[in-house]
């Protein structure tokens, strides 16, 4: 029989982001706002991601929603932000140290 915070451990250990959903400013749509976690190289990056209800679908084979990267201005329906400045790099997500086998070669 398997233990519910195993099954808890097991999805915690296969996330790789989440969404948060917020209303626009005009209250007639919505859009998500969230994180991805990639792998660059044996590093985790924390990327930043905003995602809205694909408008131009066409047909079903068209996706539902869109995933862009997020240029960190979380209202949507303000005025055009002033020119852009240089963006900071991703947030690194430390990882534990490489385990290393009797031959001095990380596994």
């Amino acid at each position: 029989m398997s233990n519910p915070t195993d099954k808890q451990s097991e999805w915690k250990n296969r996330e790789v982001g989440a969404l948060w959903k917020k209303a626009a400013a005009n209250g007639k749509s919505s859009y998500c706002t969230g994180y991805i976690v990639s792998d660059e190289l044996g590093n985790k990056v924390k990327q930043r991601v905003i995602m809205f209800s694909n408008k131009t679908k066409s047909n079903d084979k068209s996706p539902d929603f869109i995933i862009y990267l997020s240029n960190e201005q979380e209202n949507v329906d303000s005025a055009p932000a002033p020119k852009a400045k240089a963006s900071a790099p991703p947030k690194r997500v430390p990882q534990p140290a490489a385990i290393e086998d009797d031959d001095g070669v990380p596994m």
